[in-house]
């Protein structure tokens, strides 16, 4: 009895190549939004750092609102991605963390 060929064995040599180029291009694409949106948390924490940080009430409602935009949008794209282990760990402590400084400035989740 012959192993059982996948559907990527049974492509044509062309097809094949295709598919791999669309597998490494998805997974480009998975790495680089990874990359993204761990960028976009810690830019997020820097706003929330400078928000907890100043007694200048337009500078703290500036900052507020930059990282909560950002934590919205990180969580909202984080249902787009699959991120690697490692990085879903580190995602999902910066995003802890993250929640926790913007409810300390009075926002509500």
């Amino acid at each position: 009895m012959s192993p059982r060929k996948s559907y990527r064995d049974s492509l044509p040599q062309g097809a094949k190549r295709e598919f791999s180029d669309l597998l490494a291009s998805a997974e480009k694409f998975n790495r680089v939004s990874t990359d993204f949106l761990k960028v976009d948390v810690q830019t997020a924490l820097t706003f929330s750092k400078i928000a907890l940080e100043t007694n200048d009430s337009v500078k703290k409602h500036r900052n507020q609102r930059s990282a909560r935009k950002a934590y919205d949008t990180v969580v909202k794209l984080m249902k787009k991605v699959e991120p690697k282990e490692h990085d879903a760990r580190e995602l999902s402590s910066s995003l802890k963390r993250l929640k926790s400084e913007l409810q300390s400035l009075g926002e509500v989740f």
